[in-house]
């Protein structure tokens, strides 16, 4: 099935490059495969970058608010903030 409909995604890419005038292309295999190995590359790079954007959202957004989150809460039980390292 997915086989199927990165074909026809292909074969709709072709239409839209002819229609748009960018480049006049035929509806031969060969140009059918190339963008089907195109959709099929783009599709393996979003997967890989989406893992990549939430492991850096998590490292962005929830690291510092768990890190503000413990420094409230020490100074909040020991009465002053942590000391993290003395020079």
């Amino acid at each position: 099935m997915r086989l199927v409909i990165i074909i026809l995604a292909s074969v709709a890419s072709i239409f839209v490059v002819n229609y748009t005038g960018l480049y006049i292309l035929d509806y031969t295999w060969q140009n059918i495969l190339y963008g089907a190995l195109i959709i099929v590359a783009l599709m393996i790079i979003y997967k890989i970058l989406t893992k990549f954007l939430k492991l850096f959202l998590f490292v962005v957004i929830v690291v510092p608010v768990l890190g503000i989150c413990f420094y409230y809460i020490y100074s909040y039980v020991m009465g002053e903030p942590p000391s993290f390292m003395q020079f």
